[in-house]
């Protein structure tokens, strides 16, 4: 699995900014109120960010394990997690990190219409809170996707599965 681009996040955002800034716009029009984020919504989105968190727990463990054993040779190495467990937690990692765009996207173009109306309300409070929550999952969704990734190989690891595989010397001939 590629790792999450900002411009697909910022892709997300876009088409939801625009989205939401014409169906408040449309509803403004026909007498309606502007959207206003729930409470219980606000929470939910928090929380989300919060339980994928604690989901990367072990994985951010072993992450920081495996780093002691490189430094320390004499280090026991780490037990090895679940695969499956990862290959779940970065599929959830990138779930949530579009989703977050989604919703940052929803709020900012609600937001939009709310400061570009000549009557503003105490609801946008509850947007700006909406909308922190949401770039909480896209950050938090970022981070644990970067715990998840396999570290590159350096070169001298590279010459050594070489070495093995007989693919001749490692270092190059001065001829």
């Amino acid at each position: 699995m590629k790792p999450t681009r900002v411009l697909t996040l910022v892709g997300w955002a876009v088409s939801a900014v625009t989205a939401a800034f014409l169906l408040a716009k449309y509803r403004v029009a026909i007498g309606a109120q502007i959207p206003v984020t729930p409470w219980n919504l606000i929470v939910t989105l928090a929380a989300i960010a919060v339980i994928l968190a604690v989901f990367a727990l072990p994985m951010w463990r072993y992450r920081r394990a495996l780093a002691q054993k490189i430094k320390d040779a004499s280090a026991a190495r780490p037990k090895r997690l679940n695969p499956f467990y990862a290959v779940r937690l970065l599929a959830l990692a990138k779930a949530t990190a579009i989703s977050g765009a989604l919703f940052a996207g929803w709020h900012i173009g609600v937001i939009w219409l709310q400061l570009s109306s000549p009557v503003t309300s105490s609801a946008i409070w509850q947007n700006l809170a909406g909308l922190v929550a949401a770039a909480l999952m896209i950050i938090v969704g970022l981070l644990v996707e970067r715990i998840c990734r396999i570290p590159n190989d350096s070169e001298a690891q590279k010459a050594d599965a070489a070495k093995l595989a007989g693919g001749g010397p490692t270092e190059p001939s001065a001829a």
